[in-house]
């Protein structure tokens, strides 16, 4: 299943198709990183967990982190957005 996940992350990271379009300039990258780098964290946490137990919590904690972060950047992105749009309608 984490396999499935991390192809699934790479997919949306060369897709065109985007929460955000890549035509945004910054804002458009971050979801992808934040997407794409949280899919390949979860397949290497499950690889981790096989080894070493610390490791794979410290990926999950650095991964949960990447979504957490990044989904209020998203979402701080799209408020700027909404508000420029507004002013001007």
């Amino acid at each position: 299943m984490p396999t499935i996940v991390a192809i699934a992350g790479v997919i949306y990271g060369v897709s065109p198709i985007d929460i955000l379009p890549d035509i945004i300039p910054v804002a458009g990258w971050i979801d992808d990183l934040v997407i794409t780098g949280g899919s390949l964290l979860h397949l290497g946490q499950s690889f981790a967990k096989d080894t070493s137990e610390s490791l794979a919590k410290l990926i999950g904690f650095i991964k949960w982190m990447l979504w957490i972060l990044g989904g209020i950047l998203i979402a701080i992105v799209g408020l700027i957005g909404v508000g420029i749009y507004s002013l001007f309608t």
